[in-house]
């Protein structure tokens, strides 16, 4: 009754898929990590939490180099 979705796969131009990591790329260095840290620093985190927290930025620098190597 129903047709079964066979899925879609789009194909993007290198070019794009360029542009847009190093776009990602921008938003997370200048403005994500700075942020996070900003705010890190002005909390009143202490002990363990403030030890897990203060790595999320080092993780979302990571992310953005998954995200490239993972790309080509």
């Amino acid at each position: 009754m129903f047709a079964q979705n066979k899925g879609f796969t789009a194909a993007i131009n290198p070019v794009d898929f360029v542009i847009s990591v190093v776009i990602v790329s921008i938003i997370v260095a200048a403005v994500a990590i700075p942020t996070i840290q900003d705010v890190l620093d002005s909390s009143n985190i202490t002990g363990i939490p403030n030890t897990v927290m203060s790595v999320i930025p080092t993780f979302l620098g990571l992310l953005v180099l998954v995200l490239i190597a993972r790309g080509f």
